[in-house]
């Protein structure tokens, strides 16, 4: 079956080209791949607004790599992220290490260990591979003490997996694909429509080629030789080529834009990054470019030209949700934000990812798993009872700091007994203790999480609002 690669620009009709396909077929059960989670919603809703209530699915390359193993008959169970983080961080106290041990003793060792095997598990490199490939390059200098710790993390961590009977994402995708190909014609004909990506990795690509040995395959790229502003994905178009693609190249267009800004938006797409542009035109009043000294300065100037876009009577009518601020890193930002556009009073919504560890709730859970570990500190206790509702007398916590402070407490357990001297047992921590296995461990995290999450909001029929929807949020991510 061919594979279809649709390119072109931006603003080239590259989504009318695969999802008009997709519509196109609509009575063979189609599935759509798109990037994020977001994505799929934002692909459902155009979907049904054109009347493709039924037929197609949306999924994420991780959801498509399950259809895979189902239709190939290939069942293993999948590490979650915090099972697999678990393995991870016992893999490495496992591991006798010489030259990371003390960067393992660090709190992000772990999760940059997480990254490192994922990217190892996406390329498809196994532990004996990744070692001979490190003492290779190692020889028998210097680095190779370094070398031998890094292979004898991951070969721990596959290790791992495989004592506790699971396999990770990357694993289960491979194993997914190998399946499919020693299954003949398991994928049936259901075509399969990819947009949106500007970047696949080996895995991704290799799942591409295996459903395109069986069914129709579509995938756009923005992408039109010669452009400076598309040097980098240059590699994968070649790649996609190699694969035995059929190109489909299409054509700028300036539909998109709305008339009295069509020229100028249009001139920028097509000459940005490079050299040589053609002719300037007329920017107008389509784009516009202000200098601040700061960062407040930088939303302020923003805030006074959103203020004038909203003003009656400044030009054509703009409502606030037809206005989008676009920030390198909202994270960054996002306080500013909040503290300028609150005191402009500007309507706004952002959207911004804030690590677990910073709500309450990540930080009480955090700390009480630390606690219920040899190698908890009175601190991790500490950070635990704080949690937001779950003393119904805060006092009680700032009165242990003290005995703490004044008895010279450094461990959790030694923490604990003072607390225990003249409050109740902390039997959440035993239980912890006690969780051997993965599976309880999580179980009991699970009722856990749920039990701190509602114990500020008790009887008391609360609407979360604010910086409480963060600790909905978290919620969210600690339970999947």
């Amino acid at each position: 079956m061919p594979l279809k690669l649709v390119t072109g620009p931006a603003n080239a009709a590259k989504a009318g080209e695969v999802l008009g396909g997709l519509r196109a077929r609509l009575d063979e059960d189609p599935i759509l791949v798109v990037p994020t989670l977001g994505d799929v919603e934002h692909a459902q809703r155009e979907l049904a607004e054109r009347g493709a209530v039924f037929g197609a699915r949306v999924l994420r390359f991780k959801w498509l790599f399950e259809e895979i193993a189902i239709r190939a008959g290939y069942l293993e169970p999948v590490a979650s992220d915090f099972q697999r983080e678990l393995i991870v961080e016992e893999a490495v106290r496992r591991t006798n290490l010489r030259v990371l041990g003390e960067s393992a003793s660090q709190p992000g060792f772990t999760r940059a260990a997480a990254r490192f095997v994922t990217e190892l598990g996406r390329a498809r490199v196994d532990a004996p591979r990744l070692t001979t490939a490190l003492r290779q390059w190692a020889g028998r200098g210097p680095r190779r003490a370094y070398a031998d710790d890094v292979a004898a993390v991951y070969a721990a961590y596959r290790d791992g997996l495989e004592a506790a009977g699971l396999v990770d994402e990357e694993l289960f995708g491979w194993r997914a694909l190998d399946a499919l190909r020693l299954a003949p014609m398991a994928w049936g004909d259901t075509p399969l429509f990819v947009y949106g990506f500007d970047d696949f990795d080996k895995l991704q690509l290799d799942a591409l080629e295996s459903v395109a040995a069986d069914a129709d395959v579509t995938v756009s790229l923005p992408y039109e030789p010669g452009r400076r502003a598309f040097k980098t994905i240059a590699t994968l178009h070649q790649d996609l080529l190699a694969l035995g693609a059929e190109e489909l190249e299409l054509a700028p267009v300036d539909d998109h834009y709305a008339a009295e800004s069509r020229e100028v938006l249009h001139h920028v797409e097509r000459h940005l990054f490079e050299d040589d542009p053609a002719a300037r035109v007329d920017p107008g009043a389509a784009v516009s470019f202000h200098s601040a000294g700061g960062e407040r300065a930088e939303v302020e100037l923003a805030a006074a030209r959103i203020l004038e876009l909203l003003r009656p009577g400044s030009g054509p009518e703009v409502a606030p949700g037809d206005v989008a601020v676009v920030f390198r890193d909202p994270a960054r930002y996002s306080s500013l934000l909040e503290q300028v556009f609150g005191a402009y009073g500007i309507p706004y919504s952002i959207d911004r990812r804030l690590p677990f560890g910073h709500t309450g709730l990540g930080r009480g859970l955090l700390a009480l798993i630390r606690s219920a570990t040899p190698a908890g500190t009175a601190d991790d206790l500490l950070a635990y009872l704080r949690t937001p509702g779950l003393l119904k007398v805060p006092g009680f916590a700032d009165r242990l700091e003290a005995d703490v402070r004044k008895e010279g407490a450094h461990r959790a357990e030694q923490a604990r007994a003072l607390w225990e001297r003249d409050h109740w047992p902390l039997e959440e921590l035993d239980r912890l203790a006690r969780a051997r296995d993965t599976a309880a461990f999580v179980d009991e995290l699970e009722a856990r999480v749920a039990r701190l999450f509602a114990a500020p909001y008790e009887r008391t029929a609360a609407v979360l609002s604010g910086p409480e929807l963060d600790e909905a949020r978290a919620l969210r991510e600690a339970q999947t």
